[in-house]
């Protein structure tokens, strides 16, 4: 006999999240409850026939009314409304699971790999792992999740592993613990570096670092290359100014590059990198050669590449790093080699455009350099800067004072009208405009002049181009 009893409070809650699904969510619901193996699936069969057609017209009901539909359609007693209930809790429960994994496929095959792991299936645990990679690497939106996801593959990788060797060796009880506590201390500082990195506080696991560190130091891991390798970059990142660190991470990659894995080299290298970009940014230029090399190295073993694409941030700087060491057939390779795999955006101008044009200009080849330049469009503000400053600087090489006057004006209005700019980039670009024309009107002669601009632009911090500048009034 049907009831008429009040729905309680959280029958009332599962039926509103009913409410909330989408007709094509409804209908998946009823397939999916097709599909599983409960006994008593009839009752809910007929709610569901009865509600979707309601969400279809655009009535969604109640929770109030839609436990009233159900003890209608489904003809039950308070019991078997119990019952059914818990079933219908159940299957909306893991339906919503269910549906993560249809939008993320490559979460289900994580989650798969964790417990295939635990089982020591060894064979289903390969066919996964692959499945796994070829996922993540189809993955287009690289968010924070992205990365959290890849790193418990890799960590799925190496534990996989690391047991594996335990079995095969056949190792005892305590060989057994050192070869997981050899995994623990490798992901376990690897996490310590991404904090540096990211300058996240890790204050309530000092001491333990601490320890970690004494443990490395007292030689225990040193047969442990990824060990090592992560030691000397949390060291390096935790006092940059101890150039040491950095020269033990140099030394520690040329020694041990065949026996670590990818995912270490590439970690190692971008930590690297990365360091060495921030010390030529606090006037440290002995580190150019440094990260040029470690850029060509990544660059060369596909470490820089997101879905074999190369970042034009990371194009950018090997360009100009290559321009200014003069290394110009290396960077005549990188445009001609590489230049297929950086993002463009049709007929705007992009980075191989931007930064080919900036070779020519450091080799006097201005006529192309005008050409190349000359009419392309771009929104990127970062490019739209970088190219008029370009241009002015191959009129000024030029001696066309026609021109550079007509372009300095123009570029000093846009400047002045452009809304959407830092106020220090501004500021920076304004103060060229003003140092360039300043340096067109004096005479070569002039040098009591000369002298006076020079310093006034050494005393200028915040300046564009002020080494080409100060390279000019010598």
């Amino acid at each position: 006999m049907a009831t008429s009893a009040i729905a309680p409070v959280e029958d009332k809650k599962l039926l509103k999240t009913l409410g909330s699904f989408t007709r094509d969510e409804l209908t998946r619901f009823r397939d999916y409850i097709m599909a599983s193996y409960l006994n008593n699936k009839g009752p809910l069969i007929e709610f569901l026939d009865v509600l979707i057609p309601m969400i279809k017209e655009g009535k969604t009901p109640t929770a109030g009314q839609m436990f009233k539909l159900l003890v209608k359609t489904a003809r039950l007693s308070a019991a078997s409304y119990r019952s059914l209930f818990m079933d219908l809790t159940r299957l909306v429960n893991t339906f919503i699971q269910s549906e993560r994994y249809k939008d993320k496929p490559e979460q289900a095959v994580s989650d798969l790999l964790t417990a295939v792991n635990a089982k020591r299936l060894n064979k289903l645990f390969d066919i996964n792992m692959s499945l796994a990679k070829k996922l993540q690497s189809n993955v287009s939106n690289k968010s924070g999740e992205f990365y959290l996801k890849t790193f418990v593959i890799d960590t799925e990788a190496d534990f996989h592993k690391a047991l594996a060797k335990v079995t095969k060796e056949k190792e005892t009880p305590d060989q057994v613990m050192d070869r997981l506590d050899e995994f623990y201390m490798t992901n376990k500082l690897r996490y310590y570096c991404a904090g540096k990195h990211f300058k996240k506080s890790l204050d309530k696991d000092d001491v333990l670092i601490l320890e970690i560190l004494g443990l490395i130091a007292s030689g225990k891991y040193d047969h442990i290359a990824s060990v090592q390798i992560y030691a000397a970059i949390y060291r390096m990142l935790s006092n940059e100014e101890d150039e040491t660190q950095f020269a033990q991470l140099k030394e520690l990659l040329k020694t041990h590059q065949k026996e670590l894995s990818d995912v270490v080299l590439r970690d190692a290298y971008v930590f690297a990198i990365n360091y060495c970009v921030r010390r030529v940014n606090k006037g440290k230029v002995n580190y150019l050669r440094d990260v040029y090399e470690l850029y060509k190295i990544a660059l060369d073993k596909n470490f820089l590449y997101d879905e074999n694409e190369l970042s034009p941030w990371d194009y950018s700087n090997i360009m100009a790093l290559g321009v200014q060491l003069r290394d110009y057939k290396w960077s005549e390779k990188l445009i001609e080699v590489y230049k297929e795999r950086v993002p463009t955006a049709g007929k705007k101008m992009n980075v191989v455009t931007f930064n080919m044009a900036k070779m020519y200009f450091f080799g006097g080849r201005y006529d192309d350099v005008l050409q190349l330049l000359s009419g392309v469009k771009s929104e990127d503000l970062m490019y739209v800067l970088g190219a008029n400053a370009l241009l002015i600087k191959t009129y000024y090489e030029m001696g066309d004072k026609d021109l550079l006057h007509k372009h300095l004006a123009n570029f000093k209005i846009n400047l002045k009208r452009r809304k959407k700019i830092d106020e220090g980039e501004r500021k920076n670009y304004l103060q060229f405009i003003e140092f360039t024309t300043q340096l067109s009107q004096l005479p070569k002669r002039d040098k009591k002049s000369l002298r006076e601009l020079k310093q006034a632009i050494k005393d200028q911090s915040e300046v564009a181009e002020q080494e080409w500048l100060l390279e000019k009034v010598k």
